[in-house]
């Protein structure tokens, strides 16, 4: 380890470190889940840093991770023995061009910086996520979901162009037209082909005012209904889905077992974008709803209203075994269904939160981004907080809600929680694979970036 410290320190401008305080800070991730500890912590200077760093661990056959915010839940951005790079370092906004609508930036920049800088100048990124503090490198590795993603796809799908230094030491511009094999693999690739420097991204006009509705139903079929009608229509800007419980007694068993009696309810909130607060059509936009309930509206100024409501926060020993699931709308119902009969089983449904958001696939272009073979796409998300000793019975019933995905024609959003072994791989990826290999070979044929997530076809790793 010495060997490789003193290495480093003569060969990059950044900063080397294998301290106890600064393996312990790298060696868990926001999951909570999954401990790998590296043999030294780089924080480069620039991105020939990072192309000296993996041609060195090419030249010794280390393996090498990136990380940056560390909001990966099953320890994607972790290393074992290797070397791990503090993407947090490259943080520099390099160009903001409004009238362009596009900004360039290093990969760990966070979307608050990102969001900090364009309001000013009535321009904002078209996907946020709901958490700002995680960084655009780290987003455009997963694929980057949020409220507008019905619209805009990911923010994967809104990059413009990206600086990679790949597997094989070498540092590329790629793009749509430039490189364009690698610019595909390497969004939501996990830092599986090589390690994003730079990013280049759109940025798209705002109004300055917003109305959100606030609606409730009692009718999952309605809802759905309604959730494809208000994402297809051109009319709204933002919608967020979440589901919530209502305790209606306690039932008692023959043996004496206590089970909730629960009805769900299906929230959404619809937000639109407008140049004044009298320019929408308020009564003929809600005569074409069925909720049961239209529970409150709120009007706020665009700046106001982009800000997330609640901060996340890691509590010690405790574990976030989070899931997103991607369903084909036509089979949404019956997976929702049953997954919402089954939480109260293993979790503290009261203080979970549990939620969902639309996609069409014909806004997301990315390969990397597995999509289940239908045009609407329902999200099911589930966000538990639980005891790092209670994990493994969670674990086990999580594991079981995304085999049932699968059975549906659904597919993982796997920057949360997964535990996959090579055939649930296959079926994430289906046809495509054999190509997701080939692009393993070609861009890391060591099998040295990011090891022992993705679980790959005769992979070194």
């Amino acid at each position: 380890m010495n060997s490789i410290v003193s290495d480093l320190k003569c060969i990059i401008d950044g900063e080397v470190s294998c301290l106890e305080k600064d393996l312990d800070k790298v060696s868990q991730d926001f999951g909570g889940i999954i401990q790998k500890r590296p043999q030294v912590v780089i924080r480069p200077q620039n991105s020939t840093d990072v192309v000296k760093v993996v041609n060195y661990a090419l030249n010794k056959n280390l393996t090498i991770s990136s990380r940056a915010a560390g909001h990966s839940l099953s320890g994607q951005g972790l290393n074992q023995d290797g070397i791990l790079v503090d993407m947090r370092s490259l943080n520099k906004i390099y160009e903001f061009h409004p009238d362009q609508m596009w900004f360039k930036a290093d990969t760990g920049v966070t979307w608050s910086q990102i969001v900090d800088t364009s309001i000013p100048q009535g321009v904002i990124p078209p996907v946020l996520t709901n958490y700002f503090d995680v960084t655009i490198g780290g987003t455009h590795s997963v694929g980057g979901i949020g409220q507008s993603s019905f619209r805009y796809g990911t923010q994967a799908d809104n990059c413009l162009g990206l600086e990679v230094v790949t597997g094989t030491g070498e540092l590329l511009w790629c793009s749509k037209e430039e490189n364009s094999e690698l610019f595909n693999h390497v969004l939501a690739g996990y830092g599986q082909f090589g390690f994003i420097t730079k990013i280049k991204h759109k940025l798209r006009k705002y109004r300055p005012f917003t109305r959100t509705y606030f609606f409730c139903y009692d009718n999952l079929s309605l809802w759905l209904k309604d959730k494809h009608f208000l994402a297809s229509s051109g009319k709204i800007d933002g919608l967020l889905s979440l589901f919530s419980p209502c305790i209606l007694g306690i039932s008692r068993t023959e043996e004496c077992h206590i089970k909730p009696i629960i009805e769900w309810f299906y929230r959404m909130q619809v937000t639109v974008e407008m140049d004044s607060k009298n320019d929408f059509n308020e009564e003929k936009f809600l005569s074409n709803l069925s909720f049961y309930r239209h529970v409150h509206t709120e009007n706020m100024t665009f700046d106001k209203f982009i800000q997330p409501v609640a901060k996340v926060s890691h509590l010690p020993d405790t574990a976030n075994p989070w899931i997103d699931v991607l369903l084909p709308a036509s089979k949404a119902s019956r997976y929702i269904e049953t997954a919402l009969s089954s939480i109260p089983s293993f979790i503290d449904f009261r203080n979970t939160a549990i939620g969902s958001f639309s996609m069409f696939s014909s806004n997301t272009k990315i390969p990397m981004f597995s999509l289940p073979q239908e045009e609407f796409i329902i999200g099911f998300g589930m966000y538990p907080t639980v005891p790092k000793s209670q994990i493994k019975p969670v674990l086990e019933k999580l594991n079981l809600l995304t085999d049932l995905g699968f059975q549906l024609g659904g597919k993982r959003y796997t920057a949360t929680w997964v535990e996959f072994e090579q055939p649930q791989w296959q079926v994430q990826f289906g046809n495509y694979w054999s190509k997701v290999n080939e692009m393993k070979r070609k861009y890391d044929p060591k099998g040295l970036l990011n090891p022992g997530f993705l679980k790959y076809k005769n992979a070194k790793q």
